[in-house]
């Protein structure tokens, strides 16, 4: 694990469930180890990973029905706080937490808000979406919010749909007060001059959070090596749970930028993920993080590239023509001279030839 300063801040956001629960659920035994080292070397792996929403991850345990489970969490708070040096509160969490990789989910402590409980008071499928479309709009917009128009043409496709938009607001905010009482809603849904902010600070997101490791990736990278950097990346390519707001409907081109934007970084971490396997001989774990990259964009030169390489290692020629035909096929439209693959291909094909001469 890369021995760098954390940069500690407000909550960095919460990685998909299932993944937090698996490194949580592995520290609390190195936080309450008897040896000073082990809980230094524990803090900060969390911190590195997580920053200060380490601590919210050990309060959501404080509300579940185990007694144990809340012993251990009380204590490795204690723990984490002494070897930190940051403040401590031992309050079960109850904040909102917003995951957009992928399927939108939002939690408020540890329960999810499901599909028929947004905008209880709405009867239409449609109009729950709408509540869930806006919410989503709102997170993506972060500080700066979104005017009355905005909203309405992103969500609607009409900046003229007035009644909507407010009784859709209306929903949103009862949906909140629901799940987490008047206060929060006050604390997250800020409105003045027909313009609507969902206050960054009082919530929390996996993009953030994924953002967050990319940078400590790169960092790392950068001040030692790759391999220092490893687990960092690793960790970055758990948090991405699939392409930004893929389930959301916006008729806006601003989210399929940030898609791109999201996605490319998660990309360019599979892509040193799989060369660290490459160099350390591992053809097949290069190959199996190359086929997580392509599913998502099957035109990536890098990636592509990677699994050349290994095909050529073991001298597996039909694998290369099949991967090649494949790459030429999703480009949907002839390569330049300058592509990288076609590149790679016309010089192992020269190669190739001078040698069976």
């Amino acid at each position: 694990m890369p021995s760098v300063e954390p940069t500690y801040s407000s909550d960095w956001g919460v990685t998909p469930v299932r993944h937090d629960e698996h490194i949580v659920q592995t520290c609390i035994p190195l936080l309450l180890h008897p040896d000073e080292q082990v809980q230094r070397q524990a803090t900060l792996l969390l911190l590195t990973l997580y920053g200060t929403h380490a601590f919210t991850l050990l309060r959501r345990r404080l509300s579940d029905e185990k007694p144990h489970v809340r012993r251990e969490a009380e204590q490795a708070l204690r723990v984490l706080g002494r070897q930190s040096g940051h403040p401590v509160d031992f309050r079960p969490f109850r904040g909102m937490h917003v995951e957009c990789l992928g399927t939108l989910r939002v939690y408020i402590g540890n329960q999810e808000i499901l599909s028929h409980e947004w905008a209880q008071s709405n009867v239409s499928r449609a109009g729950r979406r709408k509540v869930q479309a806006v919410l989503a709009y709102l997170v993506h917009r972060g500080r700066s919010g979104a005017t009355a128009d905005e909203i309405r043409a992103a969500i609607w496709g009409d900046a003229g749909a007035t009644g909507a938009l407010g009784r859709t607001m209306t929903a949103l905010r009862q949906t909140i007060e629901h799940f987490g009482g008047t206060s929060m809603a006050e604390s997250l849904l800020n409105s003045s001059n027909q313009r609507y902010i969902l206050t960054p600070d009082a919530y929390t997101s996996d993009v953030r959070s994924f953002e967050h490791t990319i940078r400590v990736a790169e960092q790392t990278e950068h001040d030692r090596d790759l391999a220092a950097a490893v687990p960092v990346y690793r960790h970055a390519c758990d948090l991405y749970g699939g392409p930004y707001l893929a389930d959301v409907d916006m008729l806006t081109d601003e989210i399929e930028e940030r898609r791109t934007e999201l996605l490319n970084a998660y990309l360019t971490a599979l892509e040193r993920l799989a060369e660290f396997a490459y160099q350390q001989g591992d053809d097949e774990q290069c190959l199996a993080l190359c086929r997580r990259g392509i599913r998502f964009d099957p035109t990536d030169e890098r990636l592509t590239l990677w699994m050349l390489r290994c095909y050529e290692h073991q001298r597996n020629e039909s694998e290369i023509a099949r991967v090649f035909r494949r790459y030429l096929r999703a480009l949907a439209a002839p390569p330049d001279q300058g592509d990288a693959v076609v590149r790679w291909m016309r010089l192992r094909s020269g190669t190739h030839h001078e040698t069976g001469r």
